[in-house]
């Protein structure tokens, strides 16, 4: 009986030791030791949410698209509706306070700034901290201001004296050509630190070349001649005939990645041709002409100025302006999808039209299609190439610019978009010169193509 007992209490004794374990085990919790901010967000900016990025190997926090102008007034009293961490923050210097969601804090120390602001991210279990930097970008330029810079402050001029005829300016590779006789030009660099003019002794341009026809096609600029033969230079040098393309060539258009478009003249009548290897039409000039489209009355064949924009299934479409007939009340924008033919954007019923430009210039720019010329002293813009109105505010012409009448503008888009803000281009050059008109190069940008996030 005495052994059956001490096994009853050895066997109670051992059930105990075990709810005490369980009952030990129950009171050891283990908390989590996730230091990390998962989310972050501000209150709106003008009615915007904003979106931060969090870099969790560098423990940094910013936004990727900039806050706009002015956001200082604004992130100086500002709330911090999204933290979510597992612990809690603090913040601040030289002592950490918590920090506290419903209180407006001051975040201007982090505007710009790569110091930043600190917040420390505690986990539950109050032994782990991780530090974030907090950094807030906020544009210090309008970015949908077109801003202009009077190139004399960056350099000379072209030349100093005052060229008599026209002149023409023309982008190859990456070099500005300005031509302003069948044996002179000058050309700088259109990098946005490397502007220098060099004059260079063009060669084996007839005298009756058209230098405002010049076009820039496949790494090879084109002149057309009023005795309509075609001339074609890689080096913007010297030049050579392009025979094969005949003797009967009204004018070269540009804008289409694989192709020329171009008006030949057969029989007396002017039909569309295109040429993809810069040397030979893609039809054939027979005397019936079947393959080709005939221009339509009112065409542009002086002056000629294009852009590319895309269709709403990413098929390539040109828009070119010309040099309206003097009775024009309207310049006429014309597109096309393949060269081959052109189609009229006439829109004099609506009144919304691009009024008559001497010496028009059109450019897709920004997202939006854009007309000036003739006094320089307006910009028209579009959506579409039918309704036009004029800008009011922030994409304007220089008051410089008013008045003078002997120009040539030249766009040139940024081909590479990837690259530093430093080297992006999408620079509108206007260049002032002949018949009177002083000498001036002037470069404009809308600031957001010069940023580095868009």
């Amino acid at each position: 009986m005495r052994i059956k007992f001490l096994s009853v209490i050895a066997s109670f004794l051992i059930v105990s030791f075990a709810l005490s374990s369980c009952l030990d085990s129950d009171d050891n919790y283990e908390f989590s030791s996730d230091a990390t901010i998962h989310a972050f967000g501000i209150d709106t900016i003008h009615g915007k949410h904003y979106k931060f990025t969090i870099d969790q190997l560098k423990r940094l926090i910013y936004n990727r698209d900039s806050l706009p102008v002015g956001s200082d007034t604004i992130i100086d009293r500002i709330l911090i509706d999204t933290m979510d961490v597992t612990g809690w923050i603090t913040s601040g210097s030289p002592t950490d306070t918590v920090f506290v969601m419903s209180d407006s804090v001051d975040l201007r120390p982090a505007m710009n700034n790569d110091a930043g602001m600190l917040f420390k991210a505690h986990a539950a279990d109050g032994i782990t901290i991780r530090e974030y930097k907090l950094k807030i970008n906020v544009h210090l330029q309008d970015p949908d201001s077109l801003v202009w810079t009077d190139m004399q402050k960056r350099g000379n001029v072209f030349s100093n004296t005052i060229n008599l005829g026209q002149q023409k300016a023309v982008v190859l590779g990456d070099e500005l050509f300005v031509y302003t006789s069948n044996t002179t030009a000058y050309k700088t660099s259109t990098a946005p630190d490397k502007y220098n003019w060099s004059e260079i002794n063009v060669s084996n341009l007839p005298s009756d070349v058209k230098l405002t026809s010049a076009v820039e096609y496949n790494d090879a600029l084109y002149m057309v001649t009023k005795s309509k033969k075609v001339f074609s230079s890689t080096d913007g040098a010297a030049w050579t005939e392009v025979t094969t393309l005949g003797d009967n060539v009204i004018v070269l258009i540009n804008g289409f990645s694989d192709r020329l478009s171009g008006i030949v003249e057969i029989n007396g009548k002017q039909y569309f041709n295109i040429c993809k290897d810069g040397k030979n039409w893609e039809a054939e000039n027979t005397a019936d002409n079947l393959i080709l489209e005939e221009v339509p009355a009112g065409f542009p064949t002086e002056n000629i100025s294009t852009t590319q924009t895309r269709t709403g299934n990413g098929v390539e479409k040109v828009i070119l302006v010309g040099m309206p007939p003097v009775s024009e009340k309207e310049t006429i924008p014309w597109f096309s999808l393949d060269g081959k033919g052109w189609a009229s954007l006439d829109n004099t019923m609506y009144d919304t039209y691009c009024p008559s430009i001497v010496n028009p210039a059109i450019m897709f720019y920004g997202g939006m299609l854009y007309c000036f010329g003739g006094e320089l002293d307006a910009i028209y813009s579009s959506i579409t190439g039918i309704a036009w109105s004029q800008t009011e505010t922030k994409f304007l012409l220089p008051q410089e610019f008013k008045g003078k009448g002997a120009y040539s503008i030249i766009v040139e888009p940024t081909k590479d978009k990837t690259v530093a803000p430093a080297d992006k281009r999408d620079f509108i050059w206007v260049i002032f010169g002949g018949n009177g008109t002083k000498n001036e190069v002037w470069r404009g940008r809308l600031n957001r193509l010069g940023f580095e996030i868009q």
